[in-house]
């Protein structure tokens, strides 16, 4: 994974911000969107969310904090509050089945899911196909 040094820039200002040192960030139009562990989510966001509301102050863009689990797949239950009801890995790929409600959660914001998804190909190495 090799960031641009915009991402790089962004990266600092959440952790001058949060005091969260954040793994990975997407820069998608006017949407940032920062991948931190799971258990500084809270204190990345900040009491009421005042992080993430001074954070788009000042940066002027859309802020989004995701988790980063042990399993890919956590990622996308627990980001979109989605439960899969089978998760197959193949190679490079997990596939992951859910009911067509969990589904639904889930592509109701496809570009949400596509940034997660890209979060998830850059640090786990594995491509999410949903079923």
């Amino acid at each position: 994974m090799k960031l641009t040094m915009k991402e790089i820039l962004l990266m600092n200002a959440l952790t001058n911000v949060s005091k969260v040192s954040p793994k990975d960030c997407i820069i998608e139009n006017n949407i940032v969107t920062f991948l931190v562990n799971s258990n500084e989510v809270g204190k990345a966001i900040g009491k009421k969310a005042t992080n993430v509301k001074e954070l788009e102050t000042k940066l002027k863009k859309r802020i989004e904090i995701i988790g980063y689990y042990e399993k890919p797949e956590m990622v996308i239950e627990k980001t979109f509050d989605a439960t899969s009801t089978s998760v197959k890995e193949k190679k490079e790929k997990i596939i992951i089945t859910m009911d067509g409600t969990n589904k639904r959660k889930v592509l109701g914001n496809f570009s949400r899911f596509k940034r997660v998804k890209e979060l998830i190909k850059r640090n786990y190495g594995v491509e999410i196909i949903l079923v």
